[in-house]
């Protein structure tokens, strides 16, 4: 009898690691900007803010990972930025035919993905044959965003094809001011600057119209708007914190860093609760 109760015990817990193994720790997170700042990061210190805001918005998707970022370049322009704030990264081309593959896509060796501005922000790197190479992996994309990858988008300007590698695309709006931008609350939560001195080139409906997912928050704002979206609260910067994705929509997403305890961490207490149960539950039965 003590034999079969201390096999019922080990059997829970291998049950418990087993579903541990299979969940993933966090979700991961996404970050989108109307900013061409991997262009206007290059360009000295009156371009300050720009530098600031994607060294944010790389910090955001890499939500806490030491792991190097995938990073989809065709010029120099964010491979120079990213350099210039010392971080790690393996650059691919995405215009070299064949280059990107759903292999690249491996949360295990990448802490996030970040995708180069549209050549139509006027000066910036990547074109419509690459960004359609990236974003015929979304399945692998959106695989790694569920085991906890990153993303970062930044300007799409006037392709409206370009944020077709996230997995819920975004609905970018080409066009928008030089100034007039304001950081939200949720722009001073994460450390993601408001920036004046770098154009952006599209704005973002807002969470949960005209297709945008409601899980998104808004880190910045424009004043103005444009000829689509008015002012006083068009969304520059969105953000997306731990999470999922499945058939091409955003299912989940937290608001913020203190919340607890996480999903997966919730399923692997209440099956701990549930499997030491049932075999406290057979010990009762055989004592009987």
């Amino acid at each position: 009898m003590t034999k079969l109760l201390q096999v019922s015990r080990v059997a829970a817990i291998l049950i418990v690691f087993a579903v541990m193994a299979s969940i993933p720790l966090k979700a991961g997170t996404i970050a989108l900007t109307g900013h061409d700042d991997d262009y206007h990061c290059n360009y000295g210190p009156n371009y300050t803010g720009a530098c600031q805001q994607l060294a944010a918005l790389v910090s955001f998707a890499r939500n806490g990972s030491s792991l190097p970022i995938l990073m989809f370049d065709a010029g120099t322009e964010l491979t120079s930025a990213l350099t210039g704030l010392g971080l790690a990264y393996t650059n691919i081309n995405p215009d070299t035919p064949g280059a990107v593959t759903a292999s690249l896509f491996n949360s295990a060796l990448y802490s996030a993905l970040v995708v180069a501005s549209d050549t139509t922000c006027g000066g910036c790197d990547n074109n419509a044959a690459g960004e359609a190479a990236i974003a015929a992996q979304s399945s692998a994309i959106n695989a790694f965003l569920n085991n906890g990858g990153g993303i970062v988008g930044l300007a799409g300007a006037f392709s409206t094809a370009y944020y077709s590698f996230v997995p819920q695309t975004a609905t970018s709006v080409g066009g928008a001011p030089d100034t007039g931008y304001s950081q939200t609350a949720a722009g001073s939560q994460y450390g993601v600057v408001a920036v004046n001195d770098d154009q952006t080139h599209n704005l973002f409906y807002n969470p949960g119209t005209n297709g945008e997912s409601s899980f998104y928050q808004v880190a910045e704002v424009n004043s103005f708007g444009n000829g689509t979206i008015s002012g006083p609260n068009a969304a520059a910067t969105l953000l997306c914190y731990e999470c999922t994705a499945s058939g091409g929509v955003i299912t989940s997403g937290g608001g913020s860093t203190s919340i607890s305890p996480e999903p997966a961490s919730s399923a692997m207490l209440g099956l701990a609760a549930l499997t030491f149960g049932l075999a406290a539950a057979l010990r009762r039965k055989l004592c009987l």
